[in-house]
Parts: structure tokens; C-alpha cells; sequence
């Protein structure tokens, strides 16, 4: 994407505008004193792109104006966004758009936030279906991504450097910054497509879907499995009663029980004849015996083909006699002899074999003896085992009524499941079969790669102004999303020390997360770079400013400034645009050698971002 901040601009309350106005693909430099509204600056970006707390100093800077505002030119279009001042320190709801970049002399709130934003966040490719994919303590899943999430690339500001060596982010401090800054890395990198991410979320969608179906299905099954089991035990207790007939089978009894139900008078009281179970009982004695038979003629039969074997080896050495014919002297019946053994010995083989016809067809018939028996047992278990009576009519409608509960309990699953439940599960199927979703993790190992790759080359670059570091390696530690520096053929990995090195290990992290970024042909970081104070380390705190700073220190601030403006020659010479904003105390002097460096303003001599009055 395309963007940049063309001014900042200030409707005072004595009528009047102070506009600050940056140039594209330049390092555009404000530098000054301490408390003259530097910092400031980068605070009204940030209140303008629809901030919810805001630390715009009060004293001379709010309680001097009325309206805030920045002009930006993003993808080939122009816009205005401007915020009215902030009341007793709270951030204000009103807000002016121009959709053309018009700067009025006089401003008047014409627009809101969410209008606004919508506009914006389209040039960021931000709509509907960019949300956060899973959930937090501050972050629900499935809720639309901000636009003020990607923001967190294009801010280093003092506080970061100055103090937390491990943090590459702003608004870390802040949970919902916190928790969002994992969820949209990846997107923001070009690792992620929004598309990859949507099939991702319908494949979750539809699994989920499956699932409930699945345990719907299994649900239904059990409760037929459990009716198909109690119906026996029903059946059993009704003709134990004498409800039904004792011969009739399970379906029939059913049907029986329910005719029965709808009409109570109709019951009998007649006794059960028992010759059913007895004819059953009976019939699976007789199939016992058969297979002791069968299991008593089989064993015989193994008996008899073992002594067949142990004839077999007696008659071994007829084989060898054959083969040495030439060499007998033979007597008239010889061969007689031989060919009638010889004869033997191979019927005898053939008795022998491991598997017969005749042990096939006891086998099978065993089987099939055996799975009679089990369809007896079934038909044997609904029947009553001794006869029972109803002790009253109380008791028998009592009865009646329990097992009509009982078939309305176990037939309910099954009439309520859909027709179409079976085909639902194959169509649902079928469509996470079809969903083809791009393994990124390929991608994410070599956007690492590439991350560190590029940062080498900015070590290089830096020099001796990393003293003890300048040859170690870069290593992008993904999950904490925070740069780290090992030791050359080491897996160790270093403890920086100094401001110093933390200043030069957040720029390198931040200009080469953007050339990531842009390499990817990412649209969600916008390509501008706002910078505070990188050299805090060497000038100090803002009311603890050193006079002057030394040769040395002098040399690593002209290195950083020297590597930036080589950021911006290399961004447009690779066909792309970038802008740096950067607030500094530094003398121009330094800044005088370096073709990309724009000096915007000095805030000295009375110049200031409020001039004729003093930030405190």
C-alpha cells in the first residue's frame, strides 16, 4: 500500500493554524530543545487514528487548541482526519473529514469516528472479514481487527528504547495491544492471506458442525442400542404376566404391547403355556449333542490320520529302494511288491493332508449348529421363565403403565432424528475434503529467515558502533515477536547491555519487519515509520540532556541516522516509497551529509510546536 503523513496541523485558539508539514520518501527531521512539543507530535498522530486515551500534554498544548488534524495521502487518495481537543483530559466523539485533504481555516465537527474508520480501514484492506481468530481476557474471538492494531508497526517511540530492551512494540502495556499483537503478525507479514484464514475458519465451522452431528448420531444409536436390549426384558415381563402369547416373536410382541397399551380392558389373564421354552430348550440340547458328536468324531479322525503318518515313515524307504532300481539284485515278486507299496505310500499321503473334505465339511457343520444355538438363545431370553400373575388391577395398570413409559423414552431419539441426519454428516464431510487450505508454516520459517537475513546486512552496515556485537547474528524470536543477538557459531544467546545497542536492535527490528512486509507485498502496514528520539541513549533523558556528547557517541548517532537514510534510497529504488518522521535534540549539523534527510523544523530559539509558550 501506498501512504503518507503530509501535515500536522494545530486550529489554535487565538484563530490561527500550525501546520507542520513532511515530505514523502524522506527521514523528515524535527530536532530542538527539551519540552518544546516533539514528542507531542507523535501523540496527535495517534489521537487522530481514533485513540481512546490520549497523553496530549494539557499545559500550553491542549488548553491552547481547539481542533488537531492530519493530512494523508494514502493509495492515491488524499484525506483529512481532525479531532477536536481533549476536555479535562478525556478524548472528545467530534470529528471533521475531508475526503479531498481540505485544511479549513475554520473547522466544524461534520463526521464520526466509525464513519471515518470504515473509510480508512477499506484502504487497508480492513473490512468484515478481517476479525481475530481466536479469543482472550480482553480480545473476544470472531470480533473485526482495528486498524489501530497495525498502527503498533509504525511507532518506536522513546519509552521502548529507553527502557524495556526485550519490547519491539508500543502499546505493550495495554492487554487488548497486547493480546492482538500474535493474532495479526501474521497478517500484517504477508505469512497469513485473509482467504487462507476464512477457509481456516469455515474448515473450524464445519468440524464443529460435524461434531455436534456425530455426537447426535452416537446419542441416537445408543438410545436404540439401549431400546433393542430393554425391549427384550419388556417382552420377557409380558408374557410372564400372560399379556402376550408366549410363541410370538420380538416385532409382533411389540406391536402386541402397544395395542394392549392403547386399550387396557383388553388384557387376558390366561396362564402361559410353557411347551414354547421346553421346545426351544430341547431343540438346543439336541444341536449340543451334535457338535459333541461332530468334536468327538473330529478328534478320532486326527487320531486315525496319525497312525497313518507313523505308516507313512515305515514306508519311507520304498522312495529309496525306487531310486536305486539298477543297483538290486530283484527276485521274481519284486516289483510286485514295491509298486503295490508304492502304491500305499501315496494314498497314505493324501489321508494325511492337513486339510480334508471331511474336516471342511465337520467344521462347517459345526459352525452352522452353533449360530442355530445363538438364534434359540435370543428367542429363548424373551421368553417368560416361570408364570406370573398380577396381583390386583391396580398392579397390571401400574405395569402397563411403566412400560409405556419405557417405549416412549427409547423410541424418542429415534423419532426425532432427522431423515436426513446421515446425509448432512456425508455432505459436511465432503466439504472439509474440498476446503484446500495453504500450509503456512513453510512460509512463517522462511519470513524468519528472510527477517534475520536482512537485519544481518544492517549489522554489517552499523559496524564498529555495536562495539562487542558487531559480528554476532540476529535471531527473531517469533513467539515473543522481540529480536535477540547469538554469538557466531554459537546456539548462545547474548544479554545486551547498553541503551545503546537496545536503540540500534529497535531500529534494526523495525526497518526490517517493514522491508519483510514489503518484500511480502503485505497491505496492512502502512509504509511510514515514526521515531522518537533515537538518540536518547547518548543526549539522556529530556530534562537530564547532555551539553554535548562526545566523538564516539556522535559516531553512532551519524551511524543510525546513515543506515535510515539508506532505508529510504534502497525502499525507493526497489520500486516502493517510505517515510520516516523523526523527533531529535541533535544539532543539524549532523544531518547535513545525508541526501534523504529532510530538517523539517528546529524547535530552538523560541521556535516551538506552540510558539510563544513553554511545554512543562
Amino acid at each position: 500500500m501506498k501512504f503518507y503523513i503530509e501535515n500536522i496541523v494545530l486550529w489554535l485558539k487565538n484563530g490561527t493554524k500550525r501546520t507542520i508539514t513532511f515530505h514523502p520518501n524522506k527521514v523528515n527531521v524535527i530536532t530542538g530543545d527539551s519540552n518544546t512539543g516533539k514528542t507531542a507530535i507523535l501523540e496527535i498522530v495517534d489521537y487522530c487514528f481514533f485513540a481512546s486515551k490520549s497523553k496530549i500534554s494539557e499545559s500550553v498544548i491542549n488548553e491552547n487548541t481547539d481542533w488537531y488534524g492530519i493530512k494523508i495521502h494514502i493509495n492515491d487518495k488524499v484525506y483529512t482526519i481532525a479531532r477536536s481537543a481533549l476536555i479535562n483530559g478525556k478524548v472528545t466523539d467530534n470529528y471533521y473529514f475531508s475526503s479531498t485533504g481540505e485544511l479549513p481555516e475554520i473547522i466544524i465537527s461534520n463526521n464520526n469516528a466509525h464513519s471515518i474508520k470504515k473509510i480508512i480501514e477499506t484502504e487497508f484492506s480492513i473490512d468484515n472479514n478481517v476479525t481475530i481468530t481466536f479469543g482472550g481476557n480482553s480480545l473476544k474471538a470472531g470480533s473485526k481487527i482495528s486498524l489501530r492494531y497495525f498502527l503498533m508497526f509504525n511507532t518506536i517511540s522513546g519509552n521502548i528504547i529507553e527502557n524495556d530492551s526485550n519490547i519491539f512494540f508500543d502499546k505493550q502495556n495495554e492487554d487488548r495491544y497486547k493480546e492482538a499483537l500474535p493474532r495479526i503478525f501474521d497478517i500484517a507479514l504477508g505469512i497469513e492471506t485473509i482467504e487462507n484464514i476464512l477457509k481456516k475458519e469455515k474448515r473450524i465451522e464445519l468440524e464443529k458442525e460435524l461434531n455436534q452431528l456425530n455426537r447426535k448420531q452416537s446419542r441416537i444409536n445408543t438410545g436404540s442400542d439401549d431400546f433393542e436390549s430393554e425391549k427384550k426384558d419388556i417382552i420377557k415381563q409380558a408374557k410372564e404376566y400372560a399379556l402376550i402369547n408366549a410363541d410370538l416373536p420380538v416385532e409382533d410382541s411389540m406391536g402386541e404391547l402397544n395395542s394392549i397399551i392403547n386399550d387396557l380392558n383388553s388384557v387376558s389373564s390366561d396362564g402361559i403355556e410353557k411347551s414354547e421354552r421346553d421346545k426351544i430348550e430341547k431343540e438346543m440340547n439336541l444341536l449340543k449333542r451334535k457338535i459333541r458328536n461332530l468334536e468327538g468324531f473330529s478328534s478320532e479322525y486326527a487320531t486315525y490320520k496319525s497312525n497313518l503318518k507313523n505308516t507313512e515313515d515305515s514306508l519311507k524307504p520304498i522312495s529309496y529302494l525306487k531310486g536305486k532300481d539298477k543297483e538290486l539284485l530283484k527276485t521274481s515278486i519284486f516289483d510286485a511288491v514295491i509298486t503295490e507299496l508304492d502304491t500305499q505310500l501315496k494314498s497314505i499321503k493324501e489321508l494325511t493332508k492337513s486339510k480334508t473334505a471331511i474336516n471342511n465339511q465337520v467344521n462347517d457343520h459345526i459352525a452352522i449348529f452353533r449360530n442355530k444355538i445363538e438364534e434359540l438363545k435370543a428367542k429363548l431370553s424373551i421368553l417368560p421363565k416361570e408364570n406370573r400373575m398380577f396381583e390386583n388391577e391396580k398392579h397390571k395398570t401400574f405395569f402397563l403403565g411403566t412400560i409405556k413409559a419405557k417405549m416412549e423414552l427409547y423410541a424418542k431419539p429415534s423419532n426425532t432424528m432427522p431423515d436426513n441426519l446421515n446425509k448432512r454428516i456425508i455432505d459436511i464431510e465432503e466439504k472439509i475434503k474440498n476446503i484446500s487450505i495453504n500450509d503456512t508454516v513453510e512460509k512463517k520459517e522462511l519470513t524468519i529467515k528472510l527477517i534475520e537475513e536482512i537485519i544481518s546486512e544492517y549489522i554489517d552496515q552499523a559496524g564498529i558502533a555495536l562495539e562487542n556485537y558487531a559480528s554476532y547474528k540476529p535471531v527473531f524470536d517469533y513467539k515473543e515477536k522481540s529480536l535477540k543477538l547469538r554469538k557466531p557459531k554459537g546456539s548462545f544467546i547474548e544479554h545486551v547491555g547498553s541503551s545503546s545497542n537496545h536503540m540500534f536492535l529497535h531500529l534494526f527490528f523495525s526497518l526490517a519487519i517493514h522491508e519483510t512486509s514489503f518484500k511480502n507485498k503485505s497491505k496492512f502496514i502502512a509504509p511510514f515509520l515514526i521515531i522518537d528520539q533515537p538518540s536518547r541513549p547518548y543526549y539522556g533523558e529530556e530534562n537530564d540532556k547532555k551539553s554535548e556528547i562526545d566523538h564516539s557517541d556522535k559516531s553512532k548517532i551519524t551511524n543510525a541516522f546513515a543506515l535510515l537514510n539508506k532505508y529510504i534510497s534502497d525502499r525507493v529504488g526497489d520500486s516502493g516509497e517510505f517515510q520516516m518522521i523523526v523527533f531529535e535534540h541533535i544539532p543539524k549539523t549532523i544531518l547535513k551529509d545525508f541526501e534523504n534527510i529532510h530538517l523539517v523544523e528546529e524547535f530552538r530559539n523560541g521556535n516551538a510546536l506552540i510558539v510563544n509558550g513553554k511545554i512543562t
